[in-house]
């Protein structure tokens, strides 16, 4: 819907010349209708139609004032305006690898931002940090894979973050045969769906796992070889503490951190522990910073003139005044 604000003359020095209407009026109701309006050529048409009548010449002083303020208007050129803007972004594609092993049940985490008494499990506390991370990057393609014995497409990579948000919110843990840590098969996963894009800046797995690899027929080093060979970067997150616990008791799997370091070394990315909330918001923070996309913005101004709306009425006014004078002439001497 379009506002006043919007609306402007292009020419406003033309509406100086609304000064002078009042004087025209003053004039012509002081010298008389009759003297001040004549349209000679027009009395033949005065032969036809009605019975002569003084009435259009009575009304000439104020005739012209209104035929002359949608002119003058027209003349400072009115306009609508509206701001326009078109940016390009060299944006960058990134998947993001979440593990989902039951070890990531452990509730470990609390959130010094929000002073929550109650810790929250590093599943939740992933889910909850990469929702701020996808909302800070408009411009990139961003998909999720998750894993743990075998990896699984959660979204594919898409500009519409709002689909990669509802498919992140019901993620939850697996368990059963299902169970592990398959590290090398998501890096798999992820490098393969990242491999055929084209137009890409950068390509990026964020690997965020909170144990070592015990599952999958892929090592991780060997699937982050085959990641650096296609020029993906792997950014793992290691979350959590090597202390927790689950819940029924049985401690977690020895925290591989070597093998994470490795992994980052090997497809030139860099490799973050998070040990609470803290720590987790700052290692996606630091990806962010990394991996900058390039936007271009372009700006313009896009006017519509109106002045053929002004110059209408004015016109009519002419016609039906001169019609109507024509057809009721005043009374002949």
């Amino acid at each position: 819907m379009r506002s006043l604000e919007n609306f402007t003359f292009a020419t406003p020095g033309w509406l100086f010349l609304l000064l002078a209407i009042p004087v025209l009026c003053f004039l012509g109701f002081n010298q008389g209708t009759r003297s001040w309006i004549l349209y000679p050529t027009l009395r033949v048409l005065g032969t036809f139609g009605w019975k002569p009548k003084d009435t259009p010449f009575r009304l000439a002083p104020l005739i012209l004032p209104l035929a002359l303020i949608p002119a003058i208007l027209a003349l400072a050129r009115p306009q609508f305006q509206e701001d326009r803007s078109s940016r390009t972004a060299s944006g960058i594609d990134i998947l993001i690898a979440l593990d989902v092993s039951r070890s990531m049940e452990i509730a470990d985490f609390q959130d010094a931002e929000t002073r929550a008494l109650r810790r929250e499990r590093r599943i939740d506390a992933a889910k909850k940090v990469i929702t701020d991370f996808i909302k800070g990057r408009p411009d990139d393609r961003i998909g999720i894979v998750t894993f743990a014995a075998r990896p699984y497409t959660v979204a594919p990579l898409t500009l519409s973050h709002e689909i990669i948000a509802h498919a992140l919110e019901p993620i939850s843990l697996v368990d059963g045969e299902e169970s592990g840590t398959a590290i090398g098969s998501a890096i798999s996963a992820a490098a393969t769906r990242l491999e055929n894009l084209q137009n890409s800046k950068s390509k990026v797995i964020v690997l965020v796992t909170d144990g070592m690899s015990n599952s999958g027929q892929l090592s991780p080093l060997e699937a982050a070889e085959l990641a650096g060979d296609l020029g993906i970067k792997v950014y793992p997150v290691a979350i959590g503490t090597e202390s927790g616990r689950l819940k029924n008791g049985v401690p977690q799997k020895e925290f591989d951190e070597e093998t994470l370091k490795k992994i980052a070394e090997i497809t030139k990315g860099d490799y973050y522990r998070a040990r609470n909330y803290t720590g987790l918001r700052e290692a996606f923070s630091s990806i962010d910073q990394l991996e900058k996309t390039e936007v271009q913005r372009e700006s313009w101004i896009q006017s519509e003139d109106l002045y053929p709306w002004f110059i209408l009425p004015s016109m009519i006014i002419v016609f039906l005044f001169l019609a109507v004078s024509a057809l009721n002439p005043p009374t002949m001497p």
